[in-house]
């Protein structure tokens, strides 16, 4: 599937690098340590040397030390654990558009990627994606005011989600678009889908929807090997469907 990685799938990436470096580096390093410690008898020099300086206690500070490595391996874990729950609300929120709380592209890619892997729990093909383009929303925020173009933007979303059925997602692409993921959809259904979406009315104004005009295009996969560059050819649709001016 030819998708750009987004910045968080870049860091992941780039940590994921970090980690694996730190955990070789480490290994290495305890490895040259075994070995230096077995030609010089570490232990029996420092048992020797605990023994010299017994008024100092050294002997009970190492036992104690072993003590202290358990306790800050149980501070470390717990810490890592915190990290990780960060982490995984920092992905959730990145899947998640601010304006209109609806799921972005990144979710759909996932649950493409899942299908093409072979771990989606169900069969969902047929799977249709629909890709629609909402044209005059710029007109509408300079005539009206962003108020008003927000408003035009929730409620067309809105009406969008009461034409779908529960397992069907909507997700929000960019200020103009907006994708539907539609599994176990054929072909017809999602072009009956389109025509419905595009006769879409709304009740923010009467002249809020003069003002605007729409184009719904649907690719419909019937196979895993399909997903790649499924997004490249909506857009070739959709830009076709203008250029015809249908």
């Amino acid at each position: 599937m030819d998708v750009e990685a987004s910045l968080l799938d870049k860091l992941k990436a780039q940590l994921r690098s970090k980690m694996f470096f730190d955990l070789i580096a480490s290994i290495f390093l305890y490895l040259l340590c075994l070995i230096w410690f077995a030609q010089v008898d570490a232990l029996e020099q420092l048992i020797e040397f605990t023994h010299r300086y017994e008024e100092f206690e050294l002997d009970e500070l190492l036992s104690s030390t072993i003590v202290l490595t358990f306790l800050f391996a149980i501070f470390a874990y717990r810490r890592w654990r915190d990290v990780r729950k960060l982490s995984l609300y920092c992905e959730e929120l990145s899947m998640i558009d601010p304006i209109t709380l609806l799921p972005n592209r990144r979710v759909i890619d996932r649950l493409l990627r899942e299908i093409r892997d072979g771990r989606d729990s169900q069969n969902s093909f047929p799977l249709s994606l629909i890709l629609v383009d909402i044209n005059g929303l710029e007109n509408i925020q300079s005539r009206l005011g962003n108020a008003v173009a927000e408003q035009a933007t929730l409620e067309l979303f809105y009406r969008y989600s009461l034409l779908l059925e529960t397992d069907q997602l909507i997700s929000y692409r960019n200020a103009n678009q907006c994708l539907l993921f539609c599994p176990k959809f054929d072909q017809a259904s999602a072009e009956a889908l389109c025509e419905k979406i595009c006769q879409v009315e709304l009740d923010t104004r009467k002249t809020t929807l003069n003002l605007l005009s729409f184009k719904a295009v649907s690719i419909t996969l019937k196979a895993r090997e399909e997903i790649d560059g499924v997004f490249d050819r909506l857009e070739d649709l959709l830009c076709l469907r203008q250029f015809n001016g249908s």
